[in-house]
């Protein structure tokens, strides 16, 4: 499992598609996430996550990376979107 700090994360989106590419890890909605998506929804809020997100909840869920790094990463991932 890679650390966190280990990671070249100068472009997220291309490390975390190419990590779930190599380890055949896709992303499938559960129950919980449309249960969140409508909890979400009532509560007059807009969150949508983009294919990087699902993917790293996808790769999280596979045990291919651990919380702190999906954390890590992902918080990288919204700094780039930021800076787009």
């Amino acid at each position: 499992m890679p650390a966190a700090n280990t990671i070249d994360k100068k472009d997220v989106r291309q490390y975390v598609a190419a990590l779930a590419r190599r380890r055949g890890v896709v992303y499938a909605k559960t129950g919980n996430d449309a249960l969140a998506e409508a909890i979400t929804r009532l509560a007059d809020d807009d969150v949508r996550t983009d294919e990087t997100e699902d993917l790293l909840v996808a790769l999280k869920r596979a045990h291919v990376i651990d919380g702190p790094t999906m954390v890590s990463l992902l918080g990288q991932h919204l700094d780039e979107c930021r800076h787009v």
